[in-house]
């Protein structure tokens, strides 16, 4: 068993660069990672640099702390698939989970859930 196979490769610091990203889908590719997990803006990066390769592109919506609104969540969401993410790991509002806003996450989780499911994403 490759036990890269089954890692997300992940940078997702603020100060994230271009040559980041050419080094983290690099060594992505060297290891057969399962995954690279960058910032939304370099998602169509990491897909060209990582094309013809087995390797999946993820990126994070609503990070780090999940305050954005479900329609802005929504639209990172829209636009990250269309710039080639496989894979869309989301970060639930967490000053509602905090609340205890049940209502709120689940329409959030489910709005999400449905356009990334519509797509054929993870």
């Amino acid at each position: 068993m490759e036990i890269a196979s089954y890692i997300d490769h992940t940078i997702l610091r603020p100060t994230t660069s271009i040559e980041d990203i050419k080094k983290l889908c690099a060594e992505a590719l060297q290891y057969n990672f399962a995954a690279v997990c960058v910032p939304p803006p370099f998602v169509k990066n990491a897909k060209s640099l990582l094309n013809n390769s087995q390797v999946k592109v993820a990126t994070v919506i609503g990070f780090p702390f999940g305050y954005s609104v479900a329609a802005a969540k929504l639209a990172e969401t829209v636009k990250a698939i269309e710039d080639g993410a496989d894979e869309l790991d989301v970060v639930i509002n967490l000053s509602a989970l905090k609340s205890g806003s049940w209502a709120y996450l689940e329409s959030e989780t489910k709005k999400l859930t449905e356009s990334i499911h519509k797509s054929n994403k993870i």
